[in-house]
């Protein structure tokens, strides 16, 4: 009597191939699991080497951000230090008696008493009102100290008829 392998074979429905694999895999037995199990551990030491990654991708996100993050308060404080040396250096000390009225940051009307040089100096562009990082109050400085702040922070500059552009007239669109 022949054997379900003969009989497969003789009909055409295995190949010789196939009933080795067969007779391997029936002698092995216990194999199967074992690699089944070896299957489980690589897929999941695969999951963790993915997660590993993902979150090292995550965590160098992080550290570039905050390394951005560092360098523009670098930028910032090195700005703030230019503008407060500049301001300082430049700064017209002569007080006097008539009002300056100028447009602090904050949308309010500040005041400054100046000499009437110093108000025809503003009004003819040679002076300039900016912000004093070292005061809660402005300063007047010559327009070519008002040049340089300008390039340092436009935005430090309260009032100035300047070459470009009037900086601090209610139509100037600031």
């Amino acid at each position: 009597m022949q054997n379900l392998r003969d009989k497969l074979l003789k009909a055409g429905l295995v190949t010789e191939k196939q009933a080795q694999e067969a007779a391997k895999d029936q002698r092995q037995g216990s194999a199967k699991p074992h690699r089944a199990r070896e299957k489980q551990v690589s897929e999941e030491e695969r999951q963790r080497r993915e997660a590993f990654a993902a979150r090292e991708a995550e965590l160098a996100e992080e550290r570039r951000k905050e390394a951005a993050k560092q360098a523009e308060a670098r930028m910032q404080s090195e700005r703030a230090r230019r503008l407060r040396q500049l301001v300082e250096t430049h700064r017209i000390r002569e007080a006097g008696e008539i009002s300056f009225h100028y447009v602090r940051r904050s949308g309010k009307i500040g005041r400054l008493d100046v000499s009437l040089q110093t108000q025809k100096d503003l009004e003819q562009g040679a002076a300039a009102v900016v912000e004093d990082p070292g005061s809660p109050d402005c300063a007047v400085v010559p327009g070519e100290a008002a040049k340089r702040i300008y390039e340092v922070d436009p935005q430090a500059i309260r009032f100035w008829y300047g070459p470009e552009k009037p900086i601090g007239f209610s139509d100037a669109g600031e």
